[in-house]
């Protein structure tokens, strides 16, 4: 092998000489390890420093992976911006964490390209011989699976587990599967509702997706919603749900003033420039008033990009529209923006709710959003209420919606029209 910092074997030289390792580890009963590495956002520096400026980093990064090899170890670059080291003769999992740890902590150390320095991200998935795999391509396959893994998870490196593997085949299904749902009638609203915690009257509900399969049942949203932002089928989720919920509330009781639905958007949906013209269309096709409706964000989708947020929900509030704020107190807004925040209501995290009764800190925050959210005539929505006590305690602070298991349980429509028409009774 050349000795010259920029040279590294290239994928067919790599597969030959894999060939050898595995090999020799398997006639002497020893392991070995793969480690799949990625540069994150090579593509966007490539394009922004110009290719000299991505060669003299690609030259760098390979410098730091041979300074921290051993004699033994191979490395090999398999595509733009991904490199595979071959660690032979490794002692068990232990061994490979403590490289991935060193690598990493050399590699995520700031480069210097441009006029500047540069913190570039990398990201590793390691698979063992024989532990994993015996072959060539299987132990590949499963260092690109644990990459995956590493992605989704936010981790910087991830060890293959035979999980991960039935997990991505799983998501993969669920995400076919979501593609027909809506064609299949499978989807499907409950209910739960909303009470003003100081006149005891109805305030309204909110709309929760279900999700029927025909083969696999019931799946829960946490599982499904996840799938559905990242293959980008959460904007035809979000309208169905938003024009069910329209469509559905024409069948409940009247009430003065009428009865508010709440759907939740995620931050994709937020982004999305089609937003605000297809909840004015959603309004007009079934006659809804906008102060029926009420959109709600997480306050972390909210700072996700801040500026086009607040100009979106300015819009939506102009027109009538009800905003909330879900989560509020889990996220990472600054006081300085609450102020500027387009919202006219806050739901308190059922975090909070949960333990305020026994746990003083939370019950000092709870009083403290609320006489905030006040000060600028928003009123609070409390969830996760499970009992009288916690209600009486809410109450007493001054909050206005009350919504938990204590009230009822999310339900579907024909059973929620009839909770509707027993609590009026």
């Amino acid at each position: 092998m050349n000795d010259t910092p920029a040279y590294v074997a290239d994928r067919n030289s790599l597969l030959k000489d894999l060939e050898h390792f595995i090999n020799d580890h398997l006639s002497e009963g020893k392991k070995l390890a793969i480690l799949l590495i990625n540069i994150n956002h090579f593509r966007q520096i490539n394009v922004i420093y110009g290719y000299q400026s991505a060669d003299i980093l690609l030259e760098e990064f390979v410098h730091r992976l041979k300074k921290l090899s051993r004699e033994q170890d191979y490395i090999a670059r398999v595509g733009n911006s991904e490199f595979i080291m071959v660690l032979p003769e490794i002692l068990n999992e232990g061994h490979v964490t403590l490289a991935a740890n060193k690598l990493l902590s050399c590699l995520n150390t700031p480069f210097s390209f441009g006029d500047s320095n540069h913190k570039v991200i990398a990201d590793m998935g390691i698979a063992l011989f024989p532990d994993h795999a015996i072959d060539i391509q299987g132990l590949i396959q499963k260092a690109e699976l644990a990459l995956l893994d590493a992605r989704s998870s936010a981790k910087s490196y991830s060890i293959y587990k035979k999980k991960s593997q039935q997990v991505d085949f799983y998501n993969w299904d669920i995400e076919d599967e979501l593609r027909n749902a809506q064609e299949r009638d499978e989807f499907e609203l409950f209910f739960q509702p909303q009470v003003n915690l100081q006149t005891g009257k109805l305030f309204g509900a909110e709309a929760l997706i279900r999700w029927n399969n025909r083969e696999k049942g019931r799946i829960r949203p946490d599982l499904f919603i996840p799938i559905a932002e990242e293959s980008g089928q959460i904007h035809s989720i979000t309208w169905w749900t938003i024009n069910a919920a329209l469509r559905l509330i024409k069948d409940w009781p009247e009430t003065l003033p009428p009865l508010q639905v709440s759907v939740n958007l995620s931050a994709k949906v937020l982004s999305d420039p089609e937003l605000v013209h297809s909840v004015r269309s959603a309004l007009s096709i079934w006659g809804a008033k906008p102060e029926q409706l009420t959109l709600e964000v997480t306050e972390s989708a909210l700072m996700e990009d801040m500026d086009t947020s607040f100009i979106t929900l300015d819009e939506l509030r102009s027109f009538g529209l009800n905003i909330s704020i879900d989560d509020f107190g889990t996220g990472y807004s600054s006081m300085a923006y609450f102020k500027y925040i387009p919202a006219n209501e806050l739901k308190i995290d059922q975090s909070f709710i949960r333990y305020m009764l026994d746990n003083e800190m939370d019950q000092h925050i709870v009083k403290t959003v609320i006489e905030m959210a006040h000060g600028f005539d928003i009123k609070v929505v409390a969830e996760g209420i499970e009992n009288e006590e916690t209600y009486n305690s809410l109450k007493e602070l001054g909050c206005d919606i009350a919504q938990g298991y204590f009230l009822a349980k999310p339900m579907p429509q024909d059973e929620f029209i009839q909770w509707l028409k027993n609590y009026q009774s």
